[in-house]
């Protein structure tokens, strides 16, 4: 199931799409790199969101 998910900082948007099959968690950042996570019973979402956020606040500094 591919969904999306949004980060605000500083005034910008930065949106990420994630797909997500049974335990695992594919997420595709705005510059193209993919992170890859087993979820073990995380939040699809929330789990999606960490990597977008840990993305935009290194690429930010």
């Amino acid at each position: 199931m591919e969904s999306e998910t949004t980060f605000e900082h500083e005034e910008k948007i930065y949106t990420s799409i994630y797909n997500h099959q049974e335990d695992n968690l594919m997420v595709y950042l705005p510059d193209g790199t993919q992170r890859t996570t087993a979820l073990r019973g995380l939040d699809p979402e929330q789990a999606a969101m960490t990597h977008l956020r840990a993305f935009v606040l290194h690429s930010t500094k």
